[in-house]
């Protein structure tokens, strides 16, 4: 089973660097069936879940060799963002001194950190580039809404029983089961075919919130049919155990119809709200029948009732405590990056866990405030973006993918465990990218002959 995944790897890298759009296909493909592959090789090697790197470096190279890597271009289309990038790229500087000097062998963390911010920036531009049709984009978020809701049949498949009889699901393979007594009876969190309850809940979110955009855009059976994949997706979001993917629900639909009816008339407001109800109110009846367990409802209720306390606890103490032992310049470049506990180096305690403490923790105060400028500026070139697009048919798709991104920044104020997986952080900064090709879909529209 190894040799087959290095095998499908490499030919994914080939794939990748002929053609880098196909490329980030080959990449979502991998990404998913990396974890059930994982499970059925002897000692479950780590470095399979790093699968997306090699082939995210392969569509760099083919981007490269294609001239695809328009840097100068994509930052004088919005220059203000651009701005504020460059400086936060200057004093990237400041954090990889001092993990250079933290310790013996920290070099290797400062040169991953900074891999870390180049590849974000290029997955970003990339994603950019990406479309050379309008209707590109919802292409590539129909093909990961597809392969994503097939990989999760293994949240269902673990609920009845089926992780005893099949090594690739749950994580038995991993010698690991994720159960919580907080309700006070245990509550099960299911991973499926992959290898935790967060990675499972993650795509589950991902497909639940995609395939509700690609709803709203589409028409006719195939608005019925991504209406289905979004109930599917829901069922899997409950099953995973995880709060952070639940809470990212209200958030995202939010966004997503503020930014409509910002935009459009409110009679074009109704009926998105009536589908979006619609699904809901089917997914609920669907989970309720199948797959509802008591005491993870009231696990989820507690979203609600500890949500001061989670922000206070993750987002303002953890900060606090992160400068008060990192100091005010912080640990360094990559320190607070998963994985770093495989090279060989001389390390700091981490223990953060949530997006702002391991922020501080890595860049300091100073890193943090200019990353957070950046953050600004990037939200504002993605709302005048789709304020730009607004009277084209593609709105529905680019306030969706804004609402995506911020349910997503909103979770990982809590917990950011699950963005340091090598997919989930080059996936999303693709998708702000797409987001931020609106402004060119007018233009790529009136380019095609069939309009």
């Amino acid at each position: 089973m190894l040799y087959l995944f290095i095998t499908l790897l490499m030919v994914a890298c080939v794939i990748a660097f002929r053609n880098w759009r196909w490329g980030v296909l080959a990449m979502i493909v991998v990404a998913l069936i990396q974890d059930p592959m994982r499970k059925l090789v002897p000692g479950v090697p780590g470095m399979m879940a790093m699968s997306s790197i090699p082939i995210w470096f392969a569509i760099m190279a083919g981007a490269f060799q294609s001239n695809a890597l328009q840097v100068r271009a994509f930052l004088s289309t919005f220059p203000k963002w651009g701005q504020s990038l460059q400086w936060f790229a200057v004093y990237l500087a400041v954090p990889a001194i001092l993990s250079i000097t933290y310790g013996q062998g920290t070099w290797k963390i400062a040169v991953l950190g900074g891999l870390v911010y180049v590849c974000v920036f290029f997955a970003i531009q990339l994603g950019w580039q990406f479309p050379l049709k309008d209707r590109d984009v919802s292409r590539v978020l129909a093909f990961y809404a597809l392969a994503g809701s097939v990989l999760l049949i293994g949240g269902p498949l673990e609920y009845l029983g089926w992780n005893q009889r099949m090594a690739i699901i749950g994580t038995e393979a991993l010698d690991h089961i994720w159960v919580t007594y907080r309700m006070g009876t245990p509550v099960n969190m299911l991973s499926g075919f992959f290898r935790s309850p967060d990675i499972m809940g993650w795509h589950a979110i991902m497909v639940f919130m995609i395939s509700l955009m690609l709803a709203i855009r589409t028409k006719g059976a195939w608005r019925y049919f991504w209406i289905g994949i979004a109930i599917w997706a829901a069922a899997n979001v409950w099953l995973c155990g995880r709060r952070k993917m639940i809470s990212m629900i209200p958030i995202f639909f939010g966004v997503y119809l503020l930014l409509i009816y910002r935009f459009q008339q409110m009679r074009r407001l109704v009926p998105i709200l009536a589908l979006l109800c619609i699904a809901i109110g089917i997914g609920w009846q669907v989970i309720s029948h199948y797959f509802y367990s008591d005491a993870l409802e009231r696990f989820y209720r507690t979203v609600l009732d500890e949500a001061d306390q989670q922000f206070y606890a993750h987002v303002v103490r953890s900060v606090q405590a992160t400068i008060q032992q990192a100091g005010f310049f912080g640990y360094g470049l990559g320190m607070a990056q998963q994985g770093i506990h495989h090279i060989e180096a001389e390390l700091p305690r981490i223990w953060q866990e949530s997006g702002p403490s391991k922020l501080v923790a890595e860049l300091g105060v100073p890193g943090s405030v200019l990353f957070l400028l950046m953050l600004f500026r990037l939200g504002r070139t993605a709302y005048a973006v789709i304020r730009y697009s607004a009277h084209h048919a593609g709105l529905y798709v680019s306030a969706g993918l804004f609402a995506l991104v911020i349910a997503n920044g909103m979770s990982s104020l809590i917990s950011a465990q699950v963005y340091g997986d090598a997919f989930v952080i080059i996936w999303l900064a693709l998708l702000v990218g797409l987001l931020l090709s609106a402004e060119g879909w007018e233009r790529r529209s009136r380019q095609e002959p069939d309009g």
